[in-house]
């Protein structure tokens, strides 16, 4: 199933989660940000790897 993905910002600009949705539009699930991880850049690449690699491996089609 594809799906898509869109991080939540708070109003800081830091990352507090990714929602993913199915391509009609209906909510999926998401992937909230471990607040005792420090907000850099790498660790958000490395959330992102880490949230795609879940999607794929539980069968759904990531829109990257």
């Amino acid at each position: 199933m594809p799906v898509t993905q869109q991080d939540i910002y708070n109003k800081e600009g830091e990352l507090v989660r990714i929602e993913v949705y199915k391509d009609d539009g209906d909510f999926l699930m998401q992937f909230l940000w471990d607040p005792q991880d420090e907000q850099t850049s790498d660790n958000r690449v490395e959330f992102r790897k880490w949230v795609n690699r879940h999607l794929k491996q539980t069968g759904h089609e990531v829109h990257e």
